[in-house]
């Protein structure tokens, strides 16, 4: 293995040659991790460095996975919160139009109130006009009869004259 100067092609090679950890690593790890590669080359412990650094690299993954798992929740939060305000503007307007239809179920009930009055009114005067046409029929038949019985009392007199008269003519000289 060769071995490069304080901050050589060693760190590059080794760490930053990872993309994953090259792109997810905070400037302060990576620090950390550029010394930790600095000490290990001058001790000849590069295995134990590339260990490190792949403990490392496994370390941040799980960080970045973790990170995205939160702003996946957070968006989906964000959606949940959306999705209530949005509830909450239906349950609001499911309110109004229960307002509405009560609105218009009393507006019905007071028409239905006046059809009903109306229809009382209605029934009373048919019957008031039914009775009016009774005693109007009554009348009409009365007056039939009046006029039947003056007809008939005057045939009668018609009669009775002439009965009478026919006897005092044959009592005439």
């Amino acid at each position: 293995m060769v071995e490069y100067p304080v901050g050589g092609g060693v760190f590059d090679d080794v760490v930053l040659g990872h993309d994953v950890l090259a792109q997810a690593m905070p400037a302060k790890d990576r620090a950390y991790l550029r010394k930790l590669v600095d000490v290990n080359i001058y001790e000849g412990g590069m295995d134990l460095l590339v260990q490190s650094a792949f403990m490392l690299m496994e370390s941040h993954k799980r960080q970045y996975r973790e990170i995205a798992r939160l702003k996946e929740l957070e968006q989906k939060a964000a959606s949940a919160d959306e999705a209530v305000a949005c509830l909450d503007r239906l349950w609001e307007d499911a309110r109004a139009l229960q307002a509405k239809a009560d609105e218009a179920a009393a507006a019905r009930d007071d028409a239905l109130a006046k059809l009903e009055e109306s229809k009382r009114e209605l029934e009373e005067s048919q019957r008031a006009l039914e009775a009016e046409r009774r005693k109007s029929e009554e009348a009409v038949k009365a007056k039939a009869e009046a006029e039947a019985a003056v007809v008939r009392a005057a045939d009668e007199a018609v009669e009775k004259f002439l009965a009478e008269g026919w006897k005092a003519d044959e009592r005439l000289p």
